[in-house]
């Protein structure tokens, strides 16, 4: 991604965080658009360099059509010692079931092996069950699970 991809790239990400954030916590998209904000840029302080991150535009190598992106970094895993950490993978909403995701989780098991990382990681929120499926088709396993019930 360069630096003018990010430029336009960051807001509409910060936005679509708090949103799915709102979605799975029972508030509003605003409400949480500070801690969204606050995460972002001290995850991305440098924003496209910075250092341990890669954030990759996907496009068809036939149309030239931008497909969506991958966003994976380094992280301290909570067992100890480091993981390849997958903080967003996207394909654009009209090109999806057509293969692109499964090529995005691809690339990011190269990049995870070009980092020296052994392990890639990743967080889905409950109600997103696309990608669930699409993770464990591809071998991902539950690690953990976070429940919650409003009262």
């Amino acid at each position: 991604m360069t630096v003018q991809e990010f430029a336009e790239w960051r807001e509409p990400q910060i936005v679509e965080y708090a949103a799915e954030m709102a979605r799975n916590a029972g508030r509003t998209t605003d409400e949480l658009m500070d801690r969204s904000e606050k995460e972002f840029y001290e995850l991305l302080p440098q924003g496209v360099d910075t250092p341990g991150h890669r954030i990759l535009v996907a496009d068809d190598v036939t149309t030239g059509e931008r497909i969506g992106w991958l966003w994976i970094a380094e992280r301290d895993s909570d067992s100890g010692g480091k993981v390849a950490w997958i903080y967003d993978i996207v394909v654009d909403e009209a090109l999806r079931g057509k293969g692109y995701g499964r090529a995005l989780m691809a690339q990011a098991e190269i990049q995870a092996k070009e980092m020296g990382l052994g392990r890639i990681a990743l967080n889905v929120f409950g109600d997103n069950s696309v990608a669930r499926s699409l993770y464990e088709t591809s071998g991902y396993r539950e690690t953990a699970r976070q429940m919650a019930k409003d009262l």
